[in-house]
């Protein structure tokens, strides 16, 4: 391990934080609030850290281990670093909870800890949002693509993108960041336009395309997207949600005038597709049958909140914690499966759950016939056995953090329903959960310990565990 080139790496994230955070600065100078300074207090803070950082000369050859140590270590110091606007502004009653509220933002959970959103000045509100945006595709990927020093080798992608199918979609591992975020900005351009066109401030446009490209789920709303109470609306973020919730890959592939096949070919999207078709149905008629909701009402409800926490966006257009069990235990399952990898949603995701379906279909015919010769398969392609044990020994991490996490709550004096959604929320970056942590209320009530913990499985989840475990594993910082 080399820590002066971690520390060089490190240094540029804090740059890049302090940077992004200066643009939030703009909305507060022209509404003239009183989150100005402290969004340049926190902004000139960020960028002399960075400064500081990059003033260390690097040196030594870059490792996979390297990659481990600054993609682990780059989030906690975004999150640490993106908490003092809300510390210092006050907005906040402390640290912890301002820590929280970045943790879940640059991870995309949207789980928080405030009761009147509406009553942040638009400063913190942007740069609540903003947090999405840039930790949606990866600040460690957009400092792939701005800081050539990260660019010499596959280690930092690998540890930092999702998934555990890492496409290089390019030669050059800077070209493939930067053109994976120019997709991703299209995408967002898109939506942004869609949104003022439905009605939309452009404010509002902004904060719920930072939220929706990005799987985030930060509204400047109180009520999320019901406050908005417009079918348009739902219908543009739904479309977008489903979008962000593919494989950013697939988006190259289209552009390679493949077009929609490129999808429709691609066996993780056939399944993410088909469970969300099949999801809704079940809370359709779960809907209709035990509240005799409308028809055309419970389409529009079920098909909202099934992408949004499919995809672990986390929006709500109703609250949906009142809803029939049927109906929630659809949702809290959805929590685990996640989008498709390589996207910017979290949990398990799709193609990991297609990976050990194959897997459990292999060990049984070979229970049965001992002699046969199979390999395990995800659509296709035919994936090595090193994959599918990197799969098993992830889904086994994923379940003792969720387990752990939600004991933790419990042992605070939350019910089993509450710890239960609120951990499998908080590791799969979805947000809201049920019960007490439903889309009607927040983390607020937690006790401190309870929202460091949580904050740490949000980190773990987005960094798909292993980038976060190996940090607490004495065996990795050994020589």
């Amino acid at each position: 391990m080399h820590p002066r080139l971690i520390a060089y790496a490190l240094g540029g994230i804090a740059l890049l934080v302090g940077l992004s955070m200066s643009t939030a600065a703009i909305w507060a100078a022209i509404d003239g609030s009183a989150d100005l300074m402290p969004l340049i207090y926190s902004s000139a803070v960020s960028c002399a850290v960075g400064a500081g950082l990059l003033l260390v000369k690097p040196k030594g050859r870059f490792s996979r281990k390297d990659g481990f140590a600054i993609v682990g270590l780059g989030w906690l110091v975004a999150a640490s670093l993106g908490a003092l606007p809300f510390y210092l502004s006050g907005a906040f009653v402390s640290y912890t909870d301002a820590f929280f509220e970045s943790a879940s933002g640059f991870t995309t959970t949207g789980a928080t800890v405030l009761s009147n959103i509406e009553g942040l000045p638009r400063g913190l509100l942007f740069w609540r949002s903003l947090t999405h945006w840039l930790g949606g595709m990866g600040i460690i990927v957009l400092s792939l693509a701005v800081f050539s020093i990260l660019n010499t080798g596959m280690s930092l992608y690998r540890a930092e993108v999702p998934g555990f199918a890492h496409e290089r979609i390019l030669p050059r591992l800077r070209q493939t960041a930067l053109t994976l975020w120019i997709i991703y900005a299209a995408l967002s351009l898109t939506q942004m336009v869609a949104l003022r066109i439905a009605g939309l401030s452009f404010f509002d446009s902004l904060v719920h395309t930072f939220g929706t490209v990005a799987t985030g789920g930060f509204s400047s709303r109180n009520l999320s997207i019901e406050a908005f109470d417009s079918p348009a609306v739902e219908i543009i973020i739904v479309v977008f949600m489903v979008l962000a919730g593919l494989n950013f890959a697939l988006y190259w592939q289209i552009v390679q005038r493949k077009g929609i096949r490129a999808i429709l070919a691609n066996a993780e999207a056939r399944l993410y597709l088909f469970i969300l078709a099949v999801a809704s149905l079940v809370v359709t008629i779960s809907l209709v049958s035990s509240l005799d909701m409308p028809l055309g009402s419970a389409i529009r409800r079920s098909v909202f909140q099934v992408v949004s926490i499919n995809t672990t966006t986390g929006y709500s257009s109703t609250d949906f914690d009142a809803w029939p069990a049927l109906a929630k235990g659809v949702l809290l399952l959805l929590m685990f499966v996640g989008a498709c990898t390589g996207s910017t949603g979290g949990a398990i995701k799709v193609g990991r759950i297609m990976l050990l379906l194959g897997h459990v279909r292999r060990h049984l015919q070979q229970t049965v016939r001992p002699r046969l010769v199979m390999r395990t398969r995800v659509g296709d392609s035919v994936v090595e056995d090193s994959v599918v044990s990197d799969v098993l020994t992830f889904f086994f991490i994923y379940m003792a953090l969720f387990c752990f996490g939600a004991f933790v709550v419990m042992a605070d004096g939350e019910d089993l329903v509450t710890s239960l959604s609120a951990s499998a929320a908080c590791i799969g970056n979805v947000g809201p959960g049920l019960g007490s942590v439903g889309p009607a209320l927040n983390y607020a009530e937690m006790s401190g310990a309870v929202k460091w913990i949580l904050s740490g499985l949000m980190v773990a989840g987005r960094l798909e565990l292993l980038a976060v475990v190996l940090l607490f594993t004495p065996a990795f910082w050994r020589k």
